[in-house]
């Protein structure tokens, strides 16, 4: 049961031993506040735990189950940090860079975590540095800098791929893995990324991350090239009425009032406020100005919308997207086609069957559509 009191936790509380060994079924939690003026700190646990505990002479202490699959938070104010109950005595020093140690490094999960961080500062800083050296050489055109930073990122992601996937591998019993797997998101085939949540422990695979991947693996098989599409139905932005301000109409409009009817329809998911998305728009005017017409048309469909109803309908205007329109989908569309970045683009043949997926580009799009409307 989720609690929330406040603990009257010192440093002379008499904390639960060990058991003998190095690992225990609780993590003793001390803590040391270096900020002046902070007199509580706030510490969760998962859904199991949200916790007060006082401040006193600058010092903390609280003992919390040991879980090494859920990741807790310690904060005050402005400072915070994550931290792995992992069985073991943790020290907390809060401050502009909070630390969390292990008294026993050696078989301490916590301290998994505090090596994949530092290597993610490394690589973070060497990637930077990397780019940096190669836009500042003297001895380069902006061409050869170009197919430099092309081949520095090939080979540098190549190494900081592997070192996610050997974390990920060595840590699926415990909360390192999760953040191993946020990284490799989107780097492997489904039937790959599947095979790879598989691995993991069961109580990982119920956390909302998880299984929110696996939704999406699971949509995008059951709408991959070669299926059929999927209808959906939303209430879409139609137009706006004179009033002052304006106000919305609104249609109950479904896909398949658009797709399955006889033409090859380019369908864009896009969102008003996604720079990518827009960038994207000159390469779908280019493909719409030659293939537009009884066979081929483009359906852009918004979604994911943050911002007023307006700013959609107007957006589009400026960016002359003179096509189909389906407006405030919100994240209907994507769930169900298992999208979790935009742009995103499927091209579905007249009879409805999704033919091409997850292209983009001036090329991708052209080779596309080309391949059946020449």
């Amino acid at each position: 049961m989720k609690i929330r009191s406040i603990l009257f936790a010192t440093l002379g509380v008499a904390m639960m031993a060990s058991c003998g060994g190095k690992v225990s079924e609780v993590t003793e939690i001390t803590g040391t506040v270096v900020p002046d003026g902070i007199s509580e700190v706030n510490v969760v646990l998962g859904e199991a735990l949200d916790t007060l505990v006082p401040v006193v002479d600058g010092k903390f202490a609280i003992v919390v189950p040991a879980d090494v699959t859920l990741i807790g938070t310690i904060s005050a104010a402005n400072f915070g940090t994550n931290f792995i109950s992992d069985g073991t005595p943790l020290t907390v020093v809060l401050d502009e860079e909070t630390t969390v140690t292990s008294a026993y490094p050696e078989v301490s999960v916590q301290e998994r975590l505090n090596a994949f961080n530092a290597a993610e500062k490394g690589y973070i800083e060497r990637y930077r540095a990397g780019q940096k050296e190669i836009n500042e050489a003297q001895d380069k055109t902006e061409e050869e800098k170009k197919q430099a930073v092309e081949e520095f990122f090939e080979t540098f992601f190549t190494e900081y791929k592997e070192h996610n996937v050997k974390t990920y591998t060595e840590n699926t019993d415990n909360f390192v893995s999760l953040f191993a797997l946020q990284n490799l998101r989107g780097e492997f085939e489904d039937t790959e990324l599947d095979s790879l949540l598989n691995l993991l422990a069961p109580a990982l695979k119920e956390h909302k991350f998880v299984k929110g991947m696996q939704d999406a693996i699971t949509a995008r098989i059951n709408t991959a090239e070669g299926k059929p599409f999927v209808d959906f139905t939303v209430n879409s932005v139609v137009g706006t009425t004179r009033s002052i301000p304006p106000q919305p109409k609104y249609a109950e409009v479904k896909f398949s009032d658009y797709v399955g009817k006889g033409k090859y329809i380019l369908v864009d998911f896009w969102a008003p406020w996604c720079g990518p998305c827009k960038r994207e728009i000159p390469n779908l005017k280019a493909v719409y100005d030659k293939y537009a017409g009884k066979d081929f048309d483009i359906l852009s469909i918004a979604v994911w919308e943050r911002q007023p109803y307006n700013v959609t309908l107007d957006t589009a205007a400026e960016l002359g997207m003179n096509w189909l329109h389906i407006n405030n989908a919100g994240s209907v569309p994507t769930d169900i086609y298992g999208i979790e970045g935009i742009p995103h683009l499927m091209l579905i043949g007249p009879d409805g069957t999704i033919l091409k997926r997850g292209f983009h580009g001036a090329e991708g799009i052209n080779a596309a559509v080309e391949e059946y409307l020449k």
